[in-house]
């Protein structure tokens, strides 16, 4: 049984709560926020300790694991505490607000021989497995170019949130949802080697951040991404689309606020008449953090880096920040080439 500290207690604490809850292989141990009564609220029906002194806590030696889920520029403190203290982290994305904090925690978890897991569960999202699935069969043949769509329109008081806070967050709509889809391009395309962006403050009054954020991506083998992240889609929507020589596949949908997940394959006929279509539609429940809690812990248990590890949330964090100095300087940028993987360090 795995011992849990939560450290932030927020909305997305709230959700990996309720994943350790159904987990069979854990126990939520401790909740911890600056605001004692999140804290309590996190910790309902439990017997966890409630705290606002999270390095306390940490320190704790029955703890296992710690999930990081406070605002980004809290991340690489609570982190790299926890992984001296000797517990695996699972950190919300991004990892931090910049490369450099990014790597700080890279580093941390392979000195310490621990997992860091980036928190990527779309990778864990029923239309995004099976997509996976699909490619690996060769179901659309060679692949030509991804697209995506993802955006929401905000809410009243959005630019007072700390996520549009370049200082609590580290950036805006690219860093802070842009990140997942940077990583779904990795995980589903090939590995991006240079890329242009354009960022841009249409509407929300941030003083740092942009709210739409636009970019082309070019992977080894010459294949393109095309990606659109927006926080001014007044109708919220998440959309991505891999074309290949014989078919397509269109994903479509996340949870209750963008409509169910769905994915449809269609394939090519040789006259090119109107494609074949098959259609594999989803409970309206998102199930992908779940499945994210028991990677992380079977990760643990074998030691070795999960799906959608550190490695992953730093390279996707380098992505997002090539994506920000391509729009300062409004030209291609190549994307830095390094060894990130920490599977050794695990060993």
């Amino acid at each position: 049984m795995h011992l849990i500290a939560i450290v932030g207690a927020g909305r997305v604490g709230q959700i990996r709560a309720g994943a350790i809850r159904r987990s069979k292989d854990s126990l939520l141990a401790a909740a911890v926020d600056v605001d004692r009564a999140r804290a309590e609220k996190l910790a309902e029906g439990t017997e966890a300790i409630v705290s606002t002194d999270w390095l306390s806590v940490i320190a704790r030696p029955e703890l296992d694991a710690v999930v990081v889920s406070t605002p980004t520029k809290f991340h690489l403190d609570v982190a790299i505490a926890a992984l001296r203290a000797g517990k695996h982290v699972l950190c919300e994305k991004p990892l931090g607000r910049n490369v450099t904090e990014a790597r700080k925690m890279f580093e941390a978890a392979c000195q310490w021989r621990r997992v860091l897991k980036t928190g990527f569960n779309y990778r864990h999202m029923a239309h995004v497995r099976k997509a996976k699935e699909l490619l690996e069969g060769n179901a659309i043949g060679p692949l030509h170019f991804l697209r995506a769509r993802y955006g929401h329109g905000g809410r009243p008081g959005y630019e007072k949130e700390w996520c549009t806070d370049a200082e609590l967050s580290g950036g805006g709509v690219l860093l802070e949802q842009g990140i997942h889809i940077f990583d779904l391009v990795r995980f589903l395309l090939a590995e991006p080697i240079q890329l242009v962006a354009q960022t841009q403050r249409c509407f929300w009054d941030f003083p740092a951040v942009e709210d739409n954020g636009f970019c082309l991506i070019e992977t080894e083998h010459g294949l393109l991404a095309q990606i659109h992240i927006s926080w001014t889609q007044w109708v919220n929507v998440f959309e991505l689309e891999v074309f290949g020589r014989d078919g397509y596949l269109r994903l479509e949908g996340r949870d209750s606020h963008y409509g169910p997940q769905r994915l449809t394959w269609g394939k090519r006929k040789p006259d090119h008449s109107r494609p074949e279509q098959e259609i594999f539609e989803y409970p309206p429940i998102d199930n992908s953090w779940d499945l994210e809690w028991q990677e992380f812990c079977s990760a643990i248990e074998q030691g070795r880096e999960p799906l959608g590890g550190s490695s992953d949330g730093l390279r996707a964090q380098q992505l997002v920040e090539t994506a920000y100095e391509s729009a300062s300087r409004r030209s291609w940028i190549s994307v830095p080439v390094v060894e990130l993987s920490a599977q050794k360090a695990m060993q």
